[in-house]
């Protein structure tokens, strides 16, 4: 039975607790029957919340409540980096383009943002702030650049630390840049993700940063994850890759943001076009 809580919050912030139940219970079941007495609200209303959480693939309903998805195990960030696609690569080497010596910036976690990190060495007097343990790994062979890694918990699947130390550490930081991933963007809902831990060190980031800009690949457009992290227009500018369709790019621009893509580039600059060739290569 579930322990009876005095709780009196929005739909988006019972759906998230939920989802911290169905995760923190042994056995990855809730009943609708604890959860309404839990949060004090209808059983119509968490079936309400049920059905929604459904719908965007976090639960199954069943008779009487919900159990937890059986999700396919989410690759290490290692396996992932190394299946690094070209637009990716050509990613982290545009969004590399946009820092100065002597920028403060911080990289948020992610295998796009690890590409930014790697074609860093270029430049001189850099801070870089990140909570990505592997980001840090690979600056601190450079010495003109100053690596600050946010203390926290680890979260093993992404080798990134998250939770309240990291979010304090970053209250009392300031940064010139901030390179924001997330699992998917839009005009509609905006940026982002699927895990709430994640997300509240990435509204930290944010709020740390003069400038943030999002680092994204094509696939990204169009996708809605569970929670949001800010609008869109939170973004200064968008480094994609070239497979993003020119209305898309068009319907950006015309809310005011900015978007960079490694062809755009070259046509701004040729000569970069070539070196542009070798770094994907």
């Amino acid at each position: 039975m579930l322990k009876n809580i005095e709780v009196n919050m929005p739909a988006e912030a019972r759906r998230l607790q939920i989802i911290d139940l169905l995760e923190r219970s042994g056995l990855g079941v809730v009943s609708v029957r604890d959860l309404a007495r839990r949060f004090h609200v209808s059983e119509m209303t968490i079936r309400r919340d049920l059905d929604w959480l459904e719908e965007h693939s976090v639960l199954t309903r069943v008779h009487g409540g919900a159990v937890a998805l059986q999700k396919e195990e989410e690759k290490p960030f290692g396996d992932r980096l190394q299946e690094s696609n070209p637009q990716k690569i050509s990613i982290g080497w545009v969004a590399a383009k946009l820092v100065q010596d002597g920028d403060r910036i911080i990289l948020d976690a992610g295998t796009t943002t690890q590409q930014v990190a790697r074609n860093l060495h270029r430049h001189s007097s850099l801070t870089v702030i990140t909570n990505n343990i592997p980001i840090a790994h690979e600056l601190a062979a450079f010495h003109q650049i100053e690596t600050i890694l946010l203390g926290g918990v680890i979260k093993h699947q992404e080798l990134c630390t998250v939770g309240p130390s990291v979010k304090q550490e970053l209250s009392v930081l300031s940064a010139d840049k901030c390179f924001l991933s997330a699992a998917g963007f839009n005009l509609r809902h905006g940026i982002t993700d699927s895990d709430m831990r994640e997300v509240e060190v990435k509204q930290a980031m944010i709020q740390a940063a003069a400038e943030v800009i999002l680092v994204a690949d094509s696939s990204k457009y169009g996708l809605t994850k569970l929670v949001r992290i800010a609008p869109l227009q939170a973004v200064s500018k968008i480094v994609t890759d070239d497979l993003l369709q020119p209305e898309v790019m068009a319907e950006l621009e015309a809310a005011g943001i900015e978007v960079i893509t490694a062809e755009r580039l070259a046509r701004q600059n040729p000569a970069v076009s070539s070196s542009m060739v070798d770094q994907v290569a």
